[in-house]
């Protein structure tokens, strides 16, 4: 299931801790152009967004973070948004806060992970018999890009966040579906 490799990746990117894993070519400030596209049953969404990532997110704020989710989703929620805004996600004319960003070595390129304060949006929410979107309180991005800026991923625009699962993490998305990352291009300065 998708939900479980991005809670596989979330789990990785939040294991690794130390200086070395984000001094790896730190680009920051930098930011990404990002195309996405969910197609289920009978409707679909395609979108452009912009990732801007100011610095990545501190050992002592991940570490504060990673002991925020192992006491529980509310506490999570909560140690985000006391957590310093460190880059902004852009969709349309509406904004989201990252609150939690971090990057790790993969082959020659690198997996990033971003975290929004906030639900990026709620696919299949208009439905006549759609679920209460209450408790899907974040955004959670994940992509790779190569050497030269270019990649893809996917994205929980709705998610729940816990401990548990075969992962470690549990990864829970509103739409029940990944968003695919169908193009990342790194913006060049």
């Amino acid at each position: 299931m998708q939900t479980q490799a991005l809670a596989a990746s979330l789990l990785v990117t939040l294991s690794i801790a130390g200086v070395a894993a984000q001094s790896w070519k730190n680009t920051a400030p930098e930011s990404f152009h990002i195309n996405t596209q969910i197609v289920a049953g009978s409707g679909g969404v395609a979108s452009g967004m912009d990732l801007k990532v100011e610095r990545y997110t501190s050992d002592a704020d991940h570490e504060a973070l990673v002991a925020a989710l192992k006491s529980g989703y509310d506490n999570l929620v909560t140690a985000l948004h006391k957590a310093p805004t460190i880059g902004v996600l852009t969709v349309g004319k509406r904004s989201l806060d990252i609150r939690w960003a971090r990057f790790h070595k993969e082959g020659d390129g690198r997996r990033i992970i971003a975290v929004t304060d906030g639900p990026i949006f709620f696919f299949g929410a208009g439905a006549v018999d759609a679920k209460p979107t209450a408790g899907f309180d974040i955004g959670v991005l994940e992509f790779s890009v190569d050497t030269v800026g270019f990649g893809k991923g996917r994205m929980a625009a709705a998610a729940r966040v816990k401990p548990g699962g075969p992962a470690g993490v549990q990864l829970d998305d509103y739409s029940g579906q990944l968003v695919e990352l169908t193009s990342v291009s790194r913006n060049v300065k």
